[in-house]
């Protein structure tokens, strides 16, 4: 499976994913009121603008974006236009993220996102690298988290989520050369790659600021909805089968 995101409106306004701005799930949710209040389904209160998809293709043509869908090479994201990519090889070189044909060399020498890491009989450890690049109209990124599961002997379904990147201030850019040490070539697992923003206010809260304080409904201040959230990314994952 690949990864993907997206809006599932009923008002004919696709791509409207901006938190402060957002007019509703359906047309009867025009006015900060009627967004407040339960709606259909996901929708009201319960509701949020929705994701994207991303695609990694050659062109933009229709049958490149086919095949890069076809081939997994896709990501989704909370809204934002953050721009992940993440490869995973036995012999991806550590100084990566600093040469200026980075993307060709991951390519020439890994696999990217959706793919499958074949086998090696060396006994080498995993590489990956993990990158993105923040919104050109949003918040610099914060930290790059590498996601790794598997499933253990016992059967029981394993996650351990990375920090391979960091910057509080917040980065244009996060890149990061990761070693997996623990891998084990007998174990399937996969990895998948999530970029995240620094903290925004949800949606409702600018509803809310819009109405008059006397005037506002009780989600407002009840604390039933968390104030703010994080926008972020995430790659489709890169597969291993075990020996």
């Amino acid at each position: 499976m690949g990864v993907i995101a997206a809006t599932d409106t009923h008002s004919a306004n696709p791509g409207g994913l901006v938190e402060s701005d957002w007019d509703g799930a359906v047309t009867g949710e025009s006015t900060p009121e009627e967004r407040l209040r339960p709606g259909l389904l996901t929708s009201g209160i319960d509701g949020n603008p929705g994701g994207m998809a991303g695609v990694w293709a050659k062109e933009n043509t229709r049958d490149a974006i086919f095949d890069a869908m076809l081939r997994k090479e896709v990501f989704g994201t909370s809204g934002p236009r953050i721009r992940p990519r993440l490869f995973a090889g036995w012999n991806l070189d550590q100084g990566l993220c600093d040469a200026p044909d980075m993307v060709a060399q991951a390519y020439a020498s890994g696999v990217p996102m959706g793919g499958d890491l074949t086998a090696t009989e060396t006994g080498a450890k995993p590489r990956l690298l993990a990158y993105a690049v923040k919104d050109p109209e949003g918040l610099k990124l914060q930290d790059l988290h590498l996601i790794k599961g598997w499933i253990d002997n016992d059967g029981k379904m394993n996650t351990q989520v990375l920090s391979v990147a960091s910057d509080e201030s917040g980065a244009d850019s996060l890149c990061a050369v990761y070693t997996d040490n623990n891998f084990d070539p007998a174990q399937s697992a996969y990895y998948y790659l999530r970029a995240v923003e620094p903290e925004t206010a949800r949606w409702h809260s600018y509803d809310c600021a819009a109405i008059a304080e006397a005037d506002r409904p009780e989600v407002c201040s009840n604390g039933a909805y968390p104030e703010t959230i994080r926008e972020m990314a995430w790659t489709s994952p890169i597969w291993y089968q075990g020996q």
